[in-house]
């Protein structure tokens, strides 16, 4: 997963802000909860966090790698309901995208300008066949 983020960063290079891709502890609750809004990690795997060095830009793109017989729509609507927009301190995310390809559920919030290219390229990267798609913007 982490080879993944970080080929369609580097395929969309300077059009990002300074990004670093890292594995979060998933017994981590905080880390946990507020990279991906689910309330539980009885269903994960694994996470790869993508967000920028500096925590005044507004954008995560996120990877669950989801265990076998997990309900995945059902972890998508969660993560769509409970994420926090607004987890940087002076900064909030314009919006949300939310699918997944096969067992693992990849979701981007961001600016327009940063997080529809992150999320296409994830589309492309899996030819383009993923599951449900859910979008939302904030509400400010």
């Amino acid at each position: 997963m982490e080879k993944m983020i970080n080929d369609i960063n580097t395929k969309l290079g300077e059009n990002l802000p300074a990004i670093e891709t890292r594995q979060i502890d998933i017994t981590d609750e905080y880390a946990f909860t507020s990279s991906t809004g689910l309330k539980s990690n009885s269903n994960v795997e694994a996470v790869v966090v993508s967000e920028p060095f500096m925590s005044s830009q507004a954008h995560s793109a996120v990877m669950i790698k989801t265990k076998e017989n997990a309900n995945i729509e059902e972890m998508k609507q969660e993560i769509y309901n409970n994420i926090d927009m607004r987890k940087w301190i002076c900064v909030s995310a314009e919006k949300l995208r939310i699918t997944n390809y096969g067992d693992v559920i990849f979701l981007v919030m961001s600016s327009d300008e940063w997080g529809k290219p992150v999320y296409d390229e994830f589309k492309q990267a899996v030819g383009g066949t993923v599951g449900k798609e859910l979008e939302k913007a904030e509400e400010f």
